[in-house]
């Protein structure tokens, strides 16, 4: 059977967004990228980025709200969070805005807002006739969190709800990064409540992250732990590992969070034969950079460089720039 345009589209920019770039040093896992996404692929039979975007544009009303979660990364390596998950929530934003009229709402906690607000500042600028983005923090603990997730839902009333680079709790309730580093829930804001609640509420949910740790992959929590190169192990010794149980309607697995979130863009960008929804080479260094100055680090190597996962800006432009091409020759 011949595969559908929307389908070969799809899988272009599947397969740019699963390249595998990460620094050999022992940063992030090496040789976990291609796995994990073989894995969620499965799960939905279909290429993720095309499934992302036609869930979204199948849901979406002009005006209706789009929650848009991110924030990784705690102290002392990464006091206000990383460059991975703010600029891809950004984008996706802009891309939901200029194509769909959506009233964005960025979900983030306290010590990883200024690198939000400051993207979120530079969407708000660039599409200055679009409901400015909002930005909202979540209270650290559970208890409190609860109370906040379920006031968020009522005030809002969100359509969709998607995480990029957010992370989710494991089965005792404790939060990891890739590499087994454990943060204590009374630590964290928790976001990932967003998703159970979008679920009881009907509205859609998306899940994009690149270690198995984030919010979404609890929907394959088994499989990516099999594949995981260091079996999932938690440094702290809990014994259900880093990867989290909270699950999406749909997980996008990346090579880089953000370049999941492009992917989507890039696809919702096609699908609407708009591609200035998709953002420019050009702008992703302003968006990379503004993180940065706001306090951000580069998640692989803890540095403020404007650099993502161990990629320089450069790199991570030249993939914009890559997925312009796709959007481009398959009009």
């Amino acid at each position: 059977m011949t595969p559908l345009p929307n389908q070969i589209t799809g899988e272009r920019i599947d397969r740019l967004m699963t390249v595998e770039i990460r620094p050999m040093s022992g940063g992030l896992p090496p040789g976990y990228v291609v796995p994990m996404y073989a894995i969620c692929r499965s799960h939905h039979g279909e290429p993720l980025s095309s499934l992302a975007a036609r869930r979204l544009a199948d849901v979406l009303s002009h005006g209706d709200t789009v929650f848009i979660a991110t924030g990784a990364g705690t102290a002392p390596k990464l006091p206000q969070g990383e460059t991975d998950g703010p600029v891809g929530a950004a984008v996706l934003a802009r891309a939901l805005m200029l194509g769909y009229g959506a009233r964005i709402v960025m979900v983030t906690e306290e010590a990883h807002s200024a690198p939000v607000e400051a993207v979120a500042n530079l969407v708000n600028a660039d599409l200055p006739d679009c409901a400015p983005i909002q930005t909202v923090c979540f209270p650290l603990g559970k208890s409190g969190g609860e109370r906040y997730a379920q006031a968020l839902m009522n005030t809002h009333r969100p359509r969709a709800v998607i995480f990029v680079e957010r992370d989710g709790p494991n089965v005792e309730g404790f939060f990891h990064g890739v590499r087994g580093d454990c943060r204590h829930p009374d630590d964290v804001g928790h976001v990932y409540l967003l998703a159970d609640m979008a679920r009881k509420a009907g509205a859609l949910s998306i899940g994009i992250g690149d270690g198995g740790n984030e919010v979404g992959f609890g929907a394959v929590r088994d499989a990516i732990t099999a594949a995981h190169p260091y079996g999932g192990r938690s440094l702290a010794g809990h014994a259900s590992g880093v990867v989290t149980v909270t699950a999406t309607d749909v997980v996008v697995s990346a090579s880089v969070s953000n370049w999941g979130a492009y992917a989507v863009a890039a696809a919702l960008a096609w699908q609407s034969n708009r591609p200035e929804l998709l953002h420019s080479p050009a702008s992703e260094f302003q968006l990379i950079d503004a993180t940065v100055k706001a306090g951000a680090r580069d998640g692989a190597t803890s540095l403020a460089e404007a650099a993502v996962d161990g990629i320089d800006w450069e790199g991570h432009a030249a993939f914009v720039a890559l997925l312009r091409s796709v959007i481009s020759v398959n009009r």
